[in-house]
């Protein structure tokens, strides 16, 4: 927004001059307002397989899309759900770049993107959405078989729209993510600035890492709770030794240290990022593009 400084009146305006000359002119300075706007009347159309409708205006990322757990509910609850197709933390809406993205969190039956120009493809990771873009959930099935979806329409009416003519080849756009080495047990950092070996990390770090890939199909960002993942470091409760239980705070520590080796900003983490009250998903790089296996 543009407003132009001593009220809307102000501009450039004639100044009295000497006699037969020119108006002089006054100058004034223009104040702009860089608030960001990226995210202002965006709002996610939610309808159910039923044909029910509600809406959400969006404000800030993380936003959760899934069904409800005795340990969390997600912002998006696709609910009722009683096949349980829908994944608890099934996919998960950010700002990135100053735009909304979705990433499938590893779903069992997948995150369908329906395009506004009517393509549809299976969510492999993370991908930028535009106005009229479409997610599809799995909510259900009709007596004849067919899926019936969640459909999930991201409104942005004020968001730059693509030419009506040919555009340049697409270029695929990857934040960061992690690659890691099974055979080698080695961890690499893939970003901007190339391939990255990563040092330092621990036992459990590798244990973390390895889990959390081991989840993810073919380089989707995986989402894991904060038990499950506490599960898989230290065994169920009965496994414990004696007098000793983990909670979330060990898990914490754990992640911290893996956040010291395999993040470029350990206190700006998009390797290994928190999902506030549920836990951390894990950005992993496309098998098919490990090449040599790292």
């Amino acid at each position: 927004m543009v407003e132009r400084a001593g009220g809307p009146a102000a501009g450039l305006r004639g100044l009295s001059g000497p006699p037969g000359g020119r108006p002089a002119l006054q100058r004034v300075v223009l104040a702009v307002n860089t608030t960001p706007t990226t995210t202002r009347g965006v709002t996610l159309r939610v309808r159910s397989p039923e044909g029910r409708v509600t809406g959400l205006q969006l404000a800030d990322g993380p936003i959760t899309v899934g069904r409800t757990a005795p340990d969390h509910t997600p912002d998006v609850n696709l609910e009722p759900d009683p096949q349980r197709w829908v994944g608890r933390l099934h996919c998960t809406l950010d700002v990135v770049d100053g735009g909304w993205s979705v990433t499938d969190n590893a779903s069992v039956n997948g995150t369908l993107l329906r395009t506004l120009g009517g393509r549809t493809e299976r969510l492999v990771g993370r991908r930028r959405l535009r106005h009229g873009d479409t997610l599809l959930v799995l909510g259900d099935m009709s007596p004849e078989g067919e899926p019936l979806y969640w459909e999930l329409t991201l409104l942005d009416p004020h968001t730059t729209q693509p030419a009506p003519f040919e555009p340049p080849p697409a270029v695929p756009v990857r934040g960061p993510s992690l690659r890691y080495d099974w055979v080698e047990a080695r961890a690499y950092r893939c970003d901007s600035d190339g391939v990255t070996a990563v040092s330092g990390l621990r036992p459990q770090g590798h244990q973390l890492l390895r889990y959390m890939v081991g989840r993810s199909s073919n380089g989707a960002a995986v989402a894991c709770g904060h038990e499950e993942l506490i599960t898989a470091l230290w065994g169920s409760a009965e496994e414990w030794p004696p007098s000793r239980s983990y909670t979330r705070a060990d898990l914490a520590g754990v992640v911290r240290a893996v956040r010291r080796s395999i993040e470029a900003d350990p206190s700006a983490p998009r390797l290994l990022e928190t999902i506030t009250g549920i836990g951390y998903r894990l950005n992993v790089h496309p098998a098919d593009e490990a090449g040599d296996g790292r």
